[in-house]
C-alpha cells in the first residue's frame, strides 16, 4: 500500500515536472519578447523626444552638414579657424541630436581632421562628410541614401576617382566598427 502511494506521487511529481520542463522554452521566449519590445519602446520614446523638441534644430544641423558637402565655398566662410564657436556649436548640436552611429562618424571627422594634409585624408574628409550626412538624415527622417550617391550629386569627375571614393567608405566603416 506504501509502495502504491508513493508509486502514485512520483508518478504525479513527474507529471508536474514533464508540464513545467515543456512550458519552460514558452516562457523563456515570452520573457525575451517582453524584453525585446521594452527596449523598443524605449528606443521610439526617445527618437519621438528628440523630434518634438528638435524638428528645427535638426534641420539646421543636417542643412549645415549638407552644405558643407555641397558648397565647399561655405564651408571656407562658415568654418574657419577664426570662427571656432561655429565649428563648436555645430559638434555639440550633432552630438546632441544626432545618433551613435552618427557620433562616431562625427568624432572619426574630428580626428582626420588634425591629421597631417594628404590626398587620402582629403578623400576621406569627403566621404566622411557624406557619411556623417547619410547619417543624419537617416536619424532625421528615416531615409536611407547612401555615401556615394550623395557625393555624385556634386563632384564632376566622380567617375574618375569612384574607386578612391569605394576606398575611403571602406574605411570609415572599418573605423566605427572599432
Amino acid at each position: 500500500m506504501v509502495v502504491k502511494i508513493l508509486n502514485l506521487v512520483l508518478i504525479v511529481l513527474i507529471g508536474i515536472l514533464i508540464v513545467l520542463v515543456k512550458q519552460a522554452p514558452k516562457h523563456i521566449s515570452e520573457y525575451l519578447l517582453e524584453d525585446v519590445k521594452n527596449k523598443n519602446a524605449r528606443q521610439l520614446q526617445v527618437e519621438s523626444y528628440f523630434k518634438e523638441i528638435g524638428g528645427q534644430e535638426q534641420l539646421k544641423i543636417l542643412s549645415e552638414w549638407s552644405n558643407m558637402l555641397v558648397d565647399l565655398e561655405y564651408f571656407k566662410e562658415k568654418y574657419t579657424d577664426k570662427k571656432i564657436n561655429n565649428v563648436n556649436n555645430l559638434i555639440r548640436d550633432t552630438l546632441i541630436y544626432g545618433s551613435d552611429k552618427t557620433v562616431r562618424l562625427l568624432s572619426l571627422y574630428m580626428q582626420n581632421a588634425y591629421l597631417p594634409d594628404s590626398e587620402q585624408k582629403n578623400y576621406d574628409q569627403v566621404v566622411n562628410t557624406a557619411c556623417i550626412v547619410s547619417s543624419l538624415k537617416e536619424d532625421f527622417t528615416g531615409y536611407i541614401i547612401s555615401p556615394q550617391t550623395l557625393l555624385k550629386l556634386k563632384i564632376t569627375d566622380y567617375e574618375d576617382n569612384k574607386q578612391f571614393f569605394e576606398d575611403a567608405e571602406k574605411r570609415i566603416k572599418q573605423k566605427i566598427k572599432e
